[in-house]
C-alpha cells in the first residue's frame, strides 16, 4: 500500500507540473483553463488542499481524527480566497509552494508504517459520513483531487491544439 501510494503521489505531482512545459508564460499565468483559473491558479489551489491534507493527517494521529471541515474551508469560501491570495505571486513561487507541499505529503507518507496508513478515521468533509483509512484520505485529497484538475487542463490543451 505504502509503496503504491508514494509512486502515485510522485507520478501525480510530475504530471501536474509537466502540463506547463512548452507553454508561454502567458498561457500559464493569464489564460483561463478551468473556469476563470489559470494553470498557476490550479497549481496554487492544489498546493493549498495538500496543506489542509497535511493538517488532517497530523490530526488523525494526535487527536484521533481530522478536524471537521470548518466554514472557512468550504469550497465557495476557501477556493476564491486562496486564489486571490496567490494572484500576485509569480509562477515560480506558486510552483515552489506546490512542490514543497507535495514533498511534505510524500515525506509524511514515508514516515508512516503500513499500520499507520490503515488507521480508520472519520472523513473531515461536510456531508461525508464515512470512515476511511489515512491512505484513502491521502489518495482522495492529494491524488484524486489534482487528477480532476489535470484532466481539465489536458482537455484545455487538446482544444488549444485543434485547428479552428
Amino acid at each position: 500500500m505504502k509503496t503504491e501510494l508514494l509512486a502515485k503521489l510522485n507520478e501525480n505531482c510530475n504530471e501536474l507540473l509537466s502540463l506547463s512545459v512548452g507553454l508561454a508564460d502567458e498561457q500559464v499565468t493569464v489564460t483561463p483553463v478551468v473556469g476563470e483559473w489559470t494553470i498557476k491558479d490550479v497549481v496554487g489551489h492544489v498546493a493549498f488542499w495538500d496543506q489542509v491534507l497535511l493538517d488532517h493527517v497530523r490530526e488523525s494521529y494526535t487527536q484521533g481524527r481530522p478536524h471537521p471541515q470548518r466554514d472557512d474551508e468550504m469550497d465557495d469560501i476557501a477556493n476564491p480566497r486562496e486564489a486571490a491570495k496567490r494572484k500576485a505571486w509569480s509562477w515560480q513561487r506558486v510552483r515552489a509552494e506546490f512542490e514543497n507541499a507535495r514533498r511534505a505529503v510524500i515525506e509524511r507518507v514515508e514516515s508512516l508504517s503500513e499500520v499507520d496508513l490503515s488507521v480508520q478515521v472519520p472523513s473531515p468533509w461536510r456531508g461525508d459520513n464515512r470512515f476511511y483509512s489515512v491512505a484513502q484520505m491521502i489518495e482522495e485529497v492529494a491524488i484524486g483531487h489534482s487528477q480532476e484538475h489535470i484532466e481539465q487542463i489536458k482537455n484545455w490543451k487538446t482544444k488549444l491544439n485543434q485547428p479552428s
